[in-house]
């Protein structure tokens, strides 16, 4: 009995040591709506839409410190689809990343694993973008979130507001869907008290796409069959977006993206451009009213949004969102993205729904 107490004592003093010296947190976010669109496909519709707002994931995260400023840290994120239980990926199980690396404040973070590329960065200046339906066409600039396997990772230490931030990514063979060859992102953000602003550059090459989440018609000299995926050479992402607090009330939001593909000895583009103005009538109560406008290809697209956000505490908020897709030329078809297609050059869609954070 003695024999066990020990034990026990001494893996009690190793569990306190190893509690103070190290953090574990289990975070994620359920996000739910509830869609009517006018025309999807040729008919009008009434769907469920997982991750509308936000995106619905769980996590694991974590740091230890190491000792003298350096600490480990980790993270690994899954998504999935509340409206069904079921996986994002079935071949991935921690699809929204996972990744482990060092950092020391005065030298940055190393990190090393499954990252987003940086195109995402250009969404913490734009929250105009606050629902799918908003983002450019089949999320082609990755705003709302794509991802580098295999990738290293380096982020600066932030000097006066500023933060630079490098990722290059091995070769992922010929089965990866996200780079089947190597990829590099890059981004430098500012933070200033009423001043934001990034800028991103990333290339990634073979990686498929599905130009029918675009409404494209055509794509890289190639008649598009519903739903099909193309894999492309590459992929190359360049954008910059910026907002400024006018007011306490008022932030005004700009963000423009070029996005260029090329594959079967051709090359097409999508540039997409953005403002928006969010306006607070409360703290708990903002209101957001936002137009895009995109040149795919030939096509033109524009957006049109308006989305009134609540919360109900700080980790609970409700939202009803409006949004038209107006279409013009011969190789476009009017679509918000995730929708299918409307099967004329308009697109409208009005969406409620509830997200919570844990």
């Amino acid at each position: 009995m003695k024999h066990k107490l020990s034990c026990f004592a001494l893996l009690s003093m190793f569990s306190t040591y190893a509690t103070a010296q190290s953090n574990v947190t289990l975070y994620g976010v359920l996000d739910e709506a509830i869609a009517f669109a006018n025309n999807a496909g040729g008919s009008h519709t009434v769907q469920t839409i997982d991750s509308y707002h936000w995106n619905t994931a769980f996590g694991i995260k974590g740091t230890e410190d190491l000792g003298g400023g350096l600490k480990a840290l980790f993270d690994v994120t899954s998504y999935f689809d509340v409206s069904n239980g079921k996986q994002f990926s079935s071949s991935t199980f921690f699809s929204g990343g996972s990744w482990v690396g060092l950092s020391k404040s005065e030298y940055g973070t190393v990190t090393a694993g499954r990252h987003y590329d940086y195109s995402v960065f250009l969404l913490g200046n734009t929250p105009g973008y606050n629902s799918t339906f908003s983002f450019t066409p089949a999320n082609a600039d990755h705003m709302g979130g794509g991802y580098l396997d295999n990738s290293v990772t380096y982020r600066s230490p932030t000097l006066q507001g500023f933060t630079f931030s490098g990722m290059y990514a091995l070769p992922g063979g010929s089965t990866d869907a996200s780079n089947r060859g190597r990829g590099f992102s890059f981004s430098l953000t500012y933070a200033g008290d009423r001043f934001r602003a990034a800028a991103v550059a990333t290339k990634i090459n073979g990686v498929n796409f599905t130009p029918t989440l675009a409404g494209m018609k055509t794509f890289l000299g190639q008649q598009v069959t519903p739903y099909r995926s193309f894999a492309v050479d590459s992929q190359d992402i360049y954008g910059a977006s910026a907002s400024y607090k006018v007011t306490e009330n008022l932030t005004g939001e700009v963000g423009y993206t070029y996005v260029a593909f090329k594959g079967f000895g051709e090359y097409e583009s999508i540039r997409s451009a953005t403002v928006a103005a969010v306006y607070a009538f409360q703290p708990d109560l903002k209101l957001t009213v936002g137009y895009g406008r995109d040149g795919i290809g030939s096509g033109r697209l524009s957006n049109y949004s308006l989305f009134l956000d609540k919360f109900l505490s700080k980790r609970t908020d409700v939202y009803v969102g409006t949004s038209l897709a107006a279409s013009s030329g011969a190789t476009q078809s009017a679509v918000l993205f995730p929708l299918a297609p409307s099967s004329t050059t308009r697109q409208l869609a009005v969406a409620v729904g509830i997200r919570h954070f844990f």
